[in-house]
């Protein structure tokens, strides 16, 4: 790599065997002249630091140089994960929604993902269709299940299968689903607790005993995507993967979002994303944005009734809110924050970089692993991250 000292950060350029030039910065306190900025400097949490509005000329060059970088790093670790031979590419530029439920397809090079939310001329947010993406060939297109799915907001593969978790619609409440990949066939496995409609489900995260933790929020209440007042406040459910049986294992004030499960299965991550009202739809600066931590009182995840203890606050982000959030087989977290993917240290809490999504121009909501790469959807369309090294997930 090839770095040229400035005045408050370092900001280099690399390039590979093909020519492809990725931009860098990087961010530390340990430098006097970052730790301590000189004028007037102001900025939304909803913004990148690149955005801030500053009154120093200098500062407002290092800004415009910052927000068209590719990665930002925040901590030595994070060249740990992504090698000098990164790169970000935006394979599938689309309409300016947000994209959602991003998972590889087993056995194939697809991804599978949705348009969330009132799409195209449709203003009431309901369709049946979703996108699959050749990650090879670039090809784009639509399929449908049967019988068809409705407001997919989470997808996981697991064993085959791909499962979704949908908001539900104006005829159907919120549900779980088992969706066959070689015919499209589509098994709902619950839509109720115990008569009661689940609000609209956003995530979910499988554990290796086959058991479900699925997130409920007000998202698609606020939307207007559902037609009734979800009747408890967002929530986190257990469901056991033999039973069936559902248990309310966490709820908030705030709202529920992503969820994801450490690699031993003895912590769950949850982030609190009150920041994003509902109902009238609007951000609101000083809501919920936390990503939290919880240890499973019994051994593992495992468990056929688990309980969550020792809840701890891991991370507020540095800018925007975490959605989609993944874990690595070694146990960063990733998540969707915005103007990219932050990478978080699960010990520490702390963010040790950032991979952009094209210069705050765009919305990174949620993400899917593959092998040393994974890939990013949001508002924007869809981006390519590749050449991180450690393997993120298993063939």
């Amino acid at each position: 790599m090839l770095r040229v000292e400035l005045w408050v950060w370092n900001l280099w350029q690399s390039q590979s065997h093909n020519n492809t030039v990725r931009s860098w910065a990087w961010l530390s306190y340990e430098n006097l002249s970052f730790a301590v900025l000189p004028g007037k400097f102001n900025r939304s949490v909803f913004d990148a630091p690149a955005k801030a509005e500053v009154s120093d000329e200098r500062l407002a060059v290092l800004n415009e140089k910052l927000n068209s970088t590719d990665f930002v790093v925040y901590d030595e670790k994070f060249f740990d994960i992504v090698g000098p031979q990164a790169k970000v590419e935006h394979v599938q530029a689309l309409a300016f929604r947000s994209h959602e439920a991003p998972c590889m397809v087993p056995g194939t090079n697809d991804l599978f993902f949705v348009e969330w939310g009132p799409s195209g001329n449709n203003t009431d947010g309901v369709h049946d269709w979703q996108y699959l993406l050749n990650t090879k060939t670039n090809e784009l297109r639509k399929i449908t299940t049967s019988p068809p799915t409705i407001n997919v907001h989470g997808c996981v593969p697991f064993n085959g299968f791909i499962y979704v978790v949908t908001d539900g619609g104006p005829d159907e409440t919120g549900y779980l689903a088992k969706i066959d990949p070689k015919t499209w066939k589509r098994t709902t496995l619950i839509n109720h607790y115990y008569e009661e409609p689940f609000g609209g489900f956003n995530d979910l995260a499988i554990d290796p005993d086959s058991n479900f933790y699925l997130t409920d929020s007000r998202s698609g209440w606020g939307k207007g995507i559902v037609p009734f007042t979800p009747p408890q406040n967002p929530s986190t459910y257990f469901v056991n993967g033999t039973t069936m049986r559902p248990k309310l294992l966490q709820t908030t004030t705030g709202n529920a979002n992503g969820v994801a499960i450490s690699p031993d299965g003895r912590t769950l991550y949850l982030p609190d994303t009150g920041v994003s009202q509902y109902y009238p739809v609007k951000k609101n600066p000083y809501g919920a944005r936390e990503l939290w931590a919880y240890d499973f009182a019994t051994a593992s995840s495992g468990a056929k009734c688990p309980t969550l203890t020792n809840k701890r606050l891991l991370n507020n982000p540095i800018t925007y809110f975490y959605d989609g959030i993944r874990v690595s087989n070694e146990g960063w977290i990733f998540c969707g924050a915005g103007h990219g993917v932050d990478i978080i240290d699960p010990e520490t809490g702390l963010a040790l970089g950032s991979i952009r999504v094209g210069g705050g121009k765009n919305v990174a909501v949620s993400l899917a692993f593959g092998f040393h790469e994974f890939w990013i959807v949001g508002q924007g369309g869809v981006w390519h991250v590749s050449g991180i090294k450690p393997a993120l997930t298993t063939k």
